[in-house]
């Protein structure tokens, strides 16, 4: 009887009603009083058999994700979140402090930056320069604690515990603009959470190494500072965070198939183009497989945005990217709303669940990229036009290779990049200068023509690592070629 109350428990409700009524009203039983298995031993009741398949097969013809160990499938997309901010090549430097939290601040400040100085120092994607930075990372720790509290007070299971929390103010900082790229309030908890849990006696585990974390006041602190640093970590690199989806069997088993193969455009557009099934519960299947074609699409779509911000994509025009980047927030808001309707129509389904908290948080996270882009492009664009405007009246000194026209006052566009660099100002900004018309005039202006001799050094020392790509559009937009080697003399 307890072995059956286990098993009743975990079928769904029609099973479950044919195991009740066969246990305690049509199970038959033998002479020695033992019950017959199913009613099949005995012809007189068989009926219990049709019975049982009444009560069944509404259950097994409904449109589901299928019962664990019987075909169940999933399918693990890469979940790609990309970093609040885009330093990818830039010169960083970090500050910390921890000045609110007197005794012992200084040890867990510099803790925590030397930690966060080897993740930067070990991604080859960003330039550790505590002299002539870019970007500045601040954080400043503003609260901290671990304490030891009793689980099960006043029980014969008491035992003892540690349990914690940091706060960190963390911010990026440009240096050119001194405006705020990134900013926000970490938090991180390890053993309990007694505000989530109201002071009852219970845990928040989740995970094994959580969970360890109890038993030792040192484990919970390298929980903590583990945990605050991989959030600041994720602010400037991208994440990958892979996951598993149910998918639906059934009358959806070959769009399914679709999911298996990774086909999320023409997932998306069959399963959109299907005739919806007959009962709202059934089809909201059919909607969560539209919900998930987008969904992954938008992670495909960040993953190769990303990997032209890295140069490995460089097929991929900077307009390309930021259009990748804005489809995959539409599709993500699509995605959203698709899994917020289902779990109305089908509250019940608890896998759709995880995909609506997966979009709410990956929306955030993109609407938050979107307005730093938006405000630093403001600010990126303020400080070229104040650059512009500061050196527009003064005569400029003319490089070799790059000599004014006779009366001119402008600034060759050569020395115009220069200076940009020596100010720290955007590399996407510079190439948008070089790109412009500005640029074209400005060379006209001085009578700037390129040195191969000579622009080339001058680039490299103040460009650095950009210096070759400068170098590249400044001859393609002059339409300079290389100087032809002189014919042998007869």
């Amino acid at each position: 009887m307890k072995a059956m109350a286990i098993l009743n428990s975990s079928l769904p409700a029609g099973v479950a009603l044919f195991f009740n009524l066969h246990d305690r009203l049509l199970l038959p039983r033998d002479a020695a009083g033992k019950f017959c298995p199913f009613g099949i031993a005995m012809n007189k009741h068989v009926w219990v058999v049709a019975a049982a398949a009444a009560l069944v097969a509404p259950v097994l013809h409904a449109q589901g994700f299928g019962l664990m160990g019987m075909g169940k499938k999933s399918v693990t997309i890469n979940r790609l979140l990309p970093p609040t901010v885009n330093l990818n090549g830039k010169k960083i430097k970090i500050d910390a402090t921890a000045d609110s939290l007197g005794k012992g601040g200084d040890t867990l400040r510099d803790l925590l930056k030397t930690k966060l100085v080897t993740l930067v120092q070990k991604d080859p994607r960003f330039v550790l320069n505590e002299i002539n930075p870019q970007t500045v990372l601040k954080f400043s720790v503003t609260n901290y604690y671990v304490e030891q509290w009793t689980i099960n007070a006043k029980t014969n299971n008491a035992r003892q515990a540690y349990r914690g929390k940091i706060e960190v103010a963390y911010q990026a900082i440009d240096v050119a603009t001194n405006t705020a790229l990134d900013s926000e309030n970490l938090v991180q908890t390890a053993g309990y959470d007694p505000v989530a849990n109201n002071g009852l006696s219970e845990i928040f585990k989740s995970n094994a190494k959580k969970a360890a974390a109890e038993g030792s006041e040192n484990e919970t602190r390298d929980q903590l500072v583990d945990g605050i640093v991989a959030s600041m970590a994720k602010r400037i690199a991208p994440t990958d965070e892979p996951f598993d989806a149910p998918l639906p069997g059934k009358k959806l088993e070959p769009l399914s198939s679709l999911a298996l193969s990774r086909r999320w455009g023409a997932l998306e557009e069959q399963a959109d183009k299907m005739e919806k099934l007959p009962k709202a519960d059934d089809d909201s299947y059919r909607s969560y497989l539209v919900a998930l074609a987008k969904e992954a699409e938008a992670y495909d779509l960040t993953r190769e945005a990303n990997e032209r911000d890295l140069g490995k994509r460089t097929d991929i025009s900077p307009k390309e990217a930021q259009e990748e980047f804005e489809r995959a927030q539409k599709d993500l808001d699509e995605a959203g709303a698709i899994y917020k309707d289902i779990i109305t129509l089908n509250p019940k389904e608890k896998e759709f669940r995880p995909g609506d908290a997966r979009t709410d948080e990956a929306i955030a996270i993109y609407a938050k990229i979107a307005r730093y882009k938006e405000e630093n492009a403001k600010a990126q664009a303020a400080l070229v036009a104040k650059a512009a405007a500061a050196t527009s009246g003064s005569r400029s000194m003319p490089a070799a290779g790059a000599a004014a026209a006779p009366g001119s006052t402008a600034m060759s566009p050569l020395d115009q990049v220069l200076d940009f660099c020596t100010r720290g100002i955007d590399p996407d900004s510079i190439k948008d200068y070089i790109r412009s018309s500005d640029f074209v005039a400005d060379a006209k202006k001085t009578g700037y023509h390129f040195s191969f001799s000579r622009d080339p050094i001058r680039l490299n020392e103040t460009c650095k690592a950009n210096a070759a790509v400068f170098q590249r559009m400044i001859r393609e937009r002059l339409g300079s070629a290389a100087p032809r080697p002189a014919k042998a003399q007869p």
